[in-house]
């Protein structure tokens, strides 16, 4: 399975030029038959990836890819950090950026190690919703840190994380961004990014956090009809082409340095931040929590990252729990 896996991507980087490649051509090159060829080119259809075929010239894509070059990348990285920049991988199609990373846990791996992706076949979002990951159009990263002091010192790391991200939006000429406790990053309420860490170890010793983050960069108009929330993306939004290898840089090198300052600091620094782009903000919402829902006035956040709700006169925490105006997303 890895090896078609492989074969597939690389088919991929032939075809990203958008000129033709006969299916001879590929065949030699990946050692396989012109019938296996044909099988990869059904495949490239799962991903959102639009083939033509024409007799006597071969396959081509619809458009030309723009692939994301881990060269690229890294001098991005070196350039624009003063610090040692973190180790990046790079994936064309995964499961899972987060599950890759969790498979390497067993190994050596360093605080900031990190995965890209093109694809991923099996992305999660919260509550164990699918995260649709159309191939070569958005970001889909991972990122692993050692918690010394175990699971609770990420206890807040997703509002950190979040009011770091809407920073970097605006700083791109990104207005509007939101914040929707704990993880979205919205533009006028739609949907841009998206934070999910995943912990493992113990409470009070030494613990891994994977932080996966996805990004809408420049994502296709059929995806318009296979999501169930109002979206958004960065090309729509600048209304201009953009560069996906800058932008993966700028997303490391922003969550790498996020991280490490909420490792000293803590989320203090971050509230200030959080409260200024917080879309829930004395507005009445829904908390679902399993089969029960809650209502009450958002009133921000606590010093921990938990969202607090006036209900009946008194101030309630919650942790956890997907949270909705009550009169929209």
């Amino acid at each position: 399975m890895r090896k078609k896996t492989q074969n597939i991507a690389r088919v991929i980087e032939i075809l990203a030029d958008g000129n033709f490649h006969s299916g001879e051509v590929l065949g030699e090159e990946l050692g396989v038959s012109r019938t296996a060829v044909s099988q990869y080119m059904k495949e490239l259809a799962k991903f959102g990836l639009d083939v033509f075929r024409v007799t006597g010239k071969g396959y081509r894509l619809a458009k030309p890819l723009q692939l994301l070059d881990l060269d690229a990348i890294n001098r991005a990285l070196a350039k624009g950090s003063g610090a040692a920049a973190p180790v990046v991988h790079l994936e064309r199609v995964v499961s899972s950026t987060n599950d890759l990373l969790k498979d390497r846990l067993t190994g050596v791996i360093e605080s900031g190690a990190t995965v890209l992706a093109e694809a991923q076949t099996q992305g999660r979002g919260r509550r164990g919703k699918a995260w649709l990951s159309p191939f070569g159009s958005n970001l889909y990263m991972s990122m692993y840190w050692r918690l010394e002091q175990g699971m609770a010192a990420a206890m807040g790391l997703s509002i950190a994380l979040g009011a770091a991200l809407a920073q970097l939006f605006e700083q791109e000429g990104i207005y509007g961004v939101e914040l929707k406790w704990p993880n979205d990053v919205l533009v006028g309420g739609r949907k841009i990014a998206g934070i999910l860490i995943e912990l493992e170890g113990q409470a009070v010793g030494p613990a891994h956090a994977i932080v996966g983050i996805g990004i809408n960069l420049q994502t296709p108009d059929w995806f318009l009809n296979e999501v169930e929330q109002p979206w958004t993306d960065v090309q729509r939004l600048l209304n201009k082409p953009i560069n996906r290898n800058m932008w993966a840089a700028k997303l490391v090198a922003c969550c790498h340095k996020t991280i490490k300052e909420y490792e000293q600091t803590g989320l203090s620094p971050f509230l200030k931040r959080w409260h200024k782009y917080d879309r829930l903000a004395m507005q009445p919402v829904k908390i679902i929590m399993g089969d029960k829902e809650i209502m009450g006035i958002a009133e921000g956040i606590d010093e921990n990252g938990a969202l607090l709700l006036k209900r009946e006169g008194k101030l309630e925490r919650y942790h956890a729990g997907e949270v909705s105006l009550r009169y929209g997303i």
